[in-house]
């Protein structure tokens, strides 16, 4: 895997991290089908958009280990694909090497 690859993988790891400890904290505060600011897991370490989702919506994503929540257009579509559109929120999938990194790389694996 190319050092660009494996560095954009890590950053995304990165911000899935952060919002398993936000989903953590609605949850002990709030209802599954309140909106919560989630932040956006692209691969921009710079990024500081949020993403208005439900945890119901967000463990619909962390089903899957090689998924991220990201604000729209947030996708590079030379190391991931974008398998839903929510009017807020993009789900994009890694793949290849970079999809098996961030599998391992998941708090829940």
């Amino acid at each position: 895997m190319e050092h660009r690859e494996r560095r954009l993988a890590e950053n995304e790891a990165l911000f899935r991290e952060v919002n398993e400890r936000v989903e953590a904290i609605a949850r002990l505060h709030g209802s599954d089908d309140h909106v919560y600011e989630f932040y956006c897991e692209c691969s921009n370490v710079d990024c500081t958009k949020h993403v208005p989702a439900t945890i119901l919506e967000y463990e619909a994503v962390r089903q899957h280990p090689s998924r991220f929540l990201v604000f729209p257009s947030h996708d590079l579509p030379d190391i991931e694909r974008v398998v839903d559109r929510g009017e807020a929120w993009w789900v994009i999938e890694k793949v290849g090497e970079a999809g098996e990194l961030v599998a391992q790389l998941d708090p829940r694996s």
